[in-house]
């Protein structure tokens, strides 16, 4: 599929009209000027609003974050080479590591945003806060913003497109990646939640996960680490483990996640060609734990598994057929194998029973 890069993708003389506004409202940079440009481009591009009092919190809330994550992130690097680090640090980064990962594809991503399964109450409350614990926003906003990436996929509206920025503006060279990778977090932009907040506003476990958000990511950063270093080591390990497992952990979560965005957007190879440049990337899926298989994931999105053959393992797939045998999660959606037909092309598997019938 050939990508267009006109940034005047509709022949609609309004939408068109109303999305010249919003370039100017940018380049006036004014919270008054992207306020009057939303009241024109409601659909502009589809599901986006720009300004007000939903942009100021986005800036506010990925400021702290970003804040707390980078400079806690080079106190850890300071902290290991001014007084060294060893195994409790470590072994409490890659415990971390992993459920933080768990709550970003199985929770942020497979639950949240595209149902691949249901589950209880319990269950989904336990979901949720392993989710907040990788502290990436608000589960909210993280699964709205999703919906909206796969319904405007690489077009203007696209979340976080490697092809044009929050405003439709067509992005080249490093630009394409920064966007994709982090800029889009710092634009003002957001999702409307009336479009694509829908079964997501009204249930009371993701609106637990938001409201709680903030508890979470400091459990996650500074109460987990200390009490794993009190439990191995002793008081004297609680700083470096709080740096190395709480801070730095939350940053190489945050940025194997946007790698999904950014890189798998951008390197990889494509099995299925009409889901614009997502891609399936090796390196990606392994540090996901599932997730690096963009491209099939495009093709069955409400999949609770990213692996189309047995060869692309997907470690968070495997955890939801666990919680599945025990019955922990039911419904689950599973997209079905592919194996390549006598023309080369990829086809889905045919079901055993069907085949012996066909035989």
């Amino acid at each position: 599929m050939t990508i267009d890069t006109n940034v005047n993708n509709t022949t609609d003389a309004i939408a068109a009209q109303a999305e010249k506004r919003l370039f100017e409202a940018k380049s006036n940079d004014s919270e008054q000027g992207l306020l009057q440009a939303e009241n024109g481009a409601v659909t502009v591009p589809f599901g986006a609003k720009y300004g007000g009092r939903a942009a100021r919190a986005k800036l506010r809330e990925h400021a702290i974050l970003s804040t707390t994550k980078i400079g806690g992130s080079i106190a850890a690097i300071y902290w290991m080479f001014a007084y060294g680090s060893g195994w409790v640090e470590w072994s409490a980064f890659l415990v971390g590591y992993f459920l933080s990962m768990v709550g970003c594809i199985v929770g942020y991503h497979r639950y949240f945003s595209h149902r691949t399964f249901e589950t209880s109450k319990p269950m989904g409350i336990f979901i949720a806060i392993l989710t907040q614990s990788a502290a990436q926003g608000s589960a909210l906003h993280w699964a709205a913003n999703h919906r909206r990436h796969h319904a405007m996929t690489d077009k203007v509206g696209d979340a976080h497109s490697p092809h044009f920025d929050g405003y439709g503006k067509p992005l080249k060279g490093f630009m394409k990646f920064h966007h994709s990778h982090v800029g889009w977090l710092f634009d003002r932009t957001t999702t409307d939640l009336s479009i694509y907040g829908k079964g997501l506003v009204d249930d009371e476990i993701v609106m637990f996960a938001h409201r709680t958000r903030w508890f979470w990511y400091f459990v996650s950063a500074i109460v987990f680490p200390a009490l794993w270093a009190l439990a191995f080591a002793g008081p004297e390990a609680i700083i470096g483990t709080i740096l190395i497992a709480g801070f730095l952990r939350i940053f190489a979560v945050l940025t194997v996640l946007q790698s999904v965005n950014s890189v798998c957007h951008m390197f990889g190879s494509q099995r299925f060609h009409d889901h614009g440049t997502a891609k399936n990337n090796l390196l990606i899926n392994i540090l996901t734990m599932g997730d690096g298989w963009h491209n099939n994931h495009h093709q069955h999105p409400r999949s609770a598994t990213s692996g189309l053959t047995w060869w692309e393992f997907d470690p968070c797939a495997g955890i939801i057929r666990l919680w599945e045998k025990m019955g922990l999660v039911w419904n689950v959606k599973w997209a079905p194998r592919y194996t390549k037909d006598e023309n080369g092309e990829w086809v889905p598997e045919k079901p055993k029973a069907a085949a012996k019938q066909a035989a």
